[in-house]
């Protein structure tokens, strides 16, 4: 089935950055070359031309994540970042033959991560998801009616 999302809402955008940061207690954010997670997030986005249901799909995997990792789990000022990437270079590989692809994250951050990096993040990601990808019209549009502030819709209506 196909189903449609709006362009990238500031809604969305802002949820990915909450849902990306709140997956683990992290070190505080004294790294300064660092942007601000919300910035980094609509930056990469927009630079990616990654697609609302690649978000959405990535924000799914970030939701499991959350859930395996146990209470006591912490991470690095920069993990936050990590989980972003991981999760729409994953989600869009999952999606499509003509994916995001590590050396364009690489690329894109600016030279925050090297290929090397995202290569790391991407099997550190896969290996937490147990590599469980599955994901189909059900789950999303249950993870849509969740989170209705996303202005996700899976009915190819779109909402601000």
């Amino acid at each position: 089935m196909y189903f449609t999302v709006p362009n990238h809402t500031r809604h969305l955008i802002a949820f990915t950055a909450d849902s990306c940061d709140s997956v683990l207690q992290c070190s505080q954010r004294s790294n300064a070359s660092l942007p601000d997670l919300l910035h980094f997030v609509k930056d990469i986005t927009e630079r990616s031309k990654v697609t609302d249901i690649t978000m959405v799909v990535g924000l799914i995997y970030v939701h499991r994540l959350k859930k395996t990792l146990p209470p006591e789990a912490r991470g690095d000022s920069d993990t936050p970042y990590k989980i972003f990437l991981s999760s729409i270079l994953v989600a869009s590989k999952y999606l499509s033959d003509h994916s995001l692809q590590n050396k364009t994250i690489a690329d894109i951050t600016n030279g925050l991560y090297t290929i090397k990096d995202v290569n790391t993040m991407e099997r550190s990601f896969l290996g937490l998801l147990k590599y469980d990808l599955w994901v189909d019209y059900n789950e999303i549009k249950k993870f849509a009616d969740e989170h209705q502030n996303l202005a996700v819709n899976v009915n190819g209506e779109e909402d601000d």
